[in-house]
């Protein structure tokens, strides 16, 4: 009878956790055709300048700062689950206020720019929920490693499809208009987390509330002194404030400097995604082979080399070679993500987890508002080129935390109970 119960439970936490991905791999790629159609709705509507789309890109960003520390606290008091209901409702129905604006020729930048902050918070409440949900549904350090790839993997595919489909729809309807796709994949997104049968579990919820700051201030100081988790956390800071800057621009350097249609960049960052999917399907057997630490800092190279290629198009033939550095970035940015998270989750305690995951997107995500800001300063003042370039040695930098001691050193991790999780 217990082997029957057991087998029953896995069941139904494996149905969970399709609903979860199945949800989630449908929100991904309408979040490429965001990515790629805000900025273009300002520049081809609007008209709007260099410096005008680099703050749009900034103010999406900036919740990470103004509200990621205490997010981990207010989702883990709100539960997991209803956090991402409630951040994907509100990202739905701003997201579609722009195709009806459109609609009604009543578009403005400051319209933009408020879809823009607002989606930003909704992120800050989906991510820190999202990122910490997986280990409630799946017990099994094996199955929770599988389950990261699956993920990572449709993670990765939105950016090997996302790109084209964003970039023929934005052809043919027109940037805003475009967004009503995006606006439509949160509310499939809704569904599903709706349709998941597993509740958030007790431990998500502190026994005993205390002052928010105290909260934050537990999530700060256990990041801080692991020895695994720090590194990484300093890596994704320094890594994501160039590609910060590097994803600000992309699209209006592609289009205004290398001469590319919508439709035709849309193709190139499409066809150079597929590495992101190689990568994530590499990351286990990368683990496995040189251990989970090292993998991260191989991983690191290919990352950087990338974005340096992308930032270095020109020729006859721009778009070749920017989809040969977005397959490059690819295949790192794969490897690295499922390994990484796969980390924080065995590494944290279950009481911890939402803060934790506040406290590395805060510092990672929290950098990505001011690479927005810093590359329509570069851009404005020395020129597109110059910002992406500037965003390429940016990044690059990120591969000095990965040369940590302790990371090097860390071959495998275990789960436990008490979450007293010691490298091997």
């Amino acid at each position: 009878m217990p082997s029957e119960i057991s087998v029953s439970s896995d069941r139904r936490s494996w149905r969970d956790f399709r609903l979860l991905w199945a949800g989630q791999s449908v929100s991904l790629v309408g979040d490429q055709v965001f990515l790629l159609a805000l900025p273009l709705a300002a520049l081809q509507e609007l008209h709007s300048g260099t410096m005008e789309i680099a703050v749009l890109a900034a103010l999406g960003r900036l919740p990470f700062l103004l509200i990621g520390l205490p997010a981990g606290v207010w989702v883990a008091r709100l539960g997991m689950r209803r956090s991402m209901l409630g951040a994907d409702l509100m990202r739905a129905l701003a997201v579609l206020s722009l195709p009806v604006a459109a609609w009604l020729d009543v578009l403005t930048l400051p319209h933009l720019l408020l879809v823009a902050l607002v989606t930003g918070i909704g992120m800050v409440f989906f991510q820190v929920a999202y990122q910490s949900y997986t280990p409630t549904l799946i017990a099994d350090d094996e199955r929770l490693h599988a389950a990261n790839t699956r993920l990572s993997v449709s993670e990765s595919t939105s950016l090997l499809v996302g790109p084209g489909i964003a970039g023929v729809v934005v052809s043919s309807v027109g940037a805003a208009r475009a967004l009503l796709t995006d606006a439509c994949s949160y509310l499939v997104s809704v569904l599903t987390l709706a349709l998941i049968g597993q509740r958030d579990p007790v431990l998500a919820v502190p026994v005993e509330r205390r002052p928010l700051r105290r909260e934050v201030l537990d999530g700060l100081r256990f990041v801080a002194r692991h020895p695994v988790l720090r590194p990484i956390m300093v890596c994704g800071a320094l890594y994501n404030l160039g590609v910060a800057m590097y994803d600000s621009l992309l699209a209006v350097f592609a289009v205004e400097h290398l001469g590319l249609d919508a439709w035709l960049l849309g193709v190139a960052l499409g066809v150079g995604g597929s590495g992101f999917p190689l990568g994530g399907l590499l990351a286990r057997s990368m683990a496995d082979r040189f251990g989970i630490g090292p993998s991260l800092t191989i991983a690191g190279v290919p990352s950087v080399l990338g974005l340096a290629i992308g930032a270095a198009s020109a020729g006859s033939w721009p778009g070749v070679l920017l989809t040969a550095g977005t397959f490059v970035n690819g295949i790192g940015q794969g490897m690295f993500a499922v390994n990484a998270i796969t980390i924080r989750h065995l590494a944290t305690p279950p009481d911890l987890a939402t803060r934790a995951t506040a406290v590395h997107r805060f510092l990672t995500w929290g950098t990505l508002p001011i690479g927005s800001a810093a590359a329509g300063l570069v851009g404005t003042t020395f020129g597109l080129r110059a910002a992406m370039l500037a965003a390429a040695a940016t990044a690059a930098v990120c591969m000095l935390p990965l040369l940590a001691r302790p990371l090097l050193r860390t071959k495998r991790l275990h789960r436990q109970p008490d979450a007293a999780v010691q490298p091997v």
